[in-house]
């Protein structure tokens, strides 16, 4: 997997005073001088607001920029880092706005998710958005993960939609690992749900590129305790999931 920064600091310089005969003019007042923007998030105090700035090559290799707005909150030893909203740049122009908060609250199927708004978290700014080419189509999606459990982690997608000019939704994907395999032209997305049990599941691009969740591997500890792993594999056949023996 793969897969914009500004805060300002205050920082105050204050100039030394030193006694002076009666007749010297009076000291002079503290100065306060302000330094230049920051734009890395490590600099970032609670509630600070960045910016990460990434350029994607999408159809005909054009090239547009992404500005995500992000957020860092310090926590006790550590921070979290949030995306609320991605803006979508043609050069000077804005193509489309991407809004996380409404993304997540729409998977929640929640009616009133647009007038909603929310900051979604993880713990590493590693995990703020990516680039990879989720469809295989040759153009640039996004990737952005808005939540991390101890193992596992939710990633909204937004997929490149030529005819439309912009990026649309594409599925929620979740698990510790997102590992898109060109030759195969589909995308593996593991997780581990509880002690000895993972699943995989496989997405590939159908006719218009959208991804489709194709396969379910599934593997638990076996009844007989002998330590081994069953594992159970389905896969969506004219639009039925069938249990396969492989």
């Amino acid at each position: 997997m793969r897969s914009i920064f500004a805060l300002v600091l205050p920082l105050a310089l204050l100039a030394g005073c030193a006694s002076s005969p009666p007749a010297d003019p009076p000291p002079v007042a503290p100065v306060q001088e302000n330094p230049p923007a920051s734009t890395s998030p490590a600099d970032t105090q609670d509630g600070g607001l960045f910016e990460k700035e990434l350029s994607v090559t999408v159809d005909g290799g054009r090239t547009l920029t992404l500005v995500a707005h992000c957020k860092e909150t310090a926590m006790e030893g550590f921070s979290t880092y949030g995306t609320g909203t991605i803006d979508v740049l043609d050069g000077e122009e804005l193509l489309q706005t991407l809004d996380v908060g409404a993304g997540v609250l729409t998977l929640e199927e929640d009616a009133a998710a647009s007038a909603k708004q929310v900051y979604p978290t993880v713990f590493d700014s590693n995990y703020l958005p990516t680039l990879e080419d989720l469809n295989f189509d040759g153009a640039q999606d996004i990737l952005c993960m808005y939540t991390m459990g101890t193992v596992n982690g939710s990633y909204l997608c937004w997929l490149w939609e030529p005819d439309l000019g912009q990026f649309t939704a594409g599925p929620e994907l979740c698990g510790y690992a997102v590992e898109p395999d060109p030759e195969e032209r589909q995308i593996s997305v593991s997780s581990r749900n509880g002690w000895g049990t993972y699943d995989t599941d496989i997405y590939a691009p159908d006719e218009q590129g959208a991804l489709v969740l194709v396969k379910r591997i599934h593997k638990e500890p076996a009844e007989d305790d002998s330590g081994e792993l069953k594992t159970t594999v389905q896969v969506l056949t004219d639009g039925q999931w069938r249990e396969v023996t492989e």
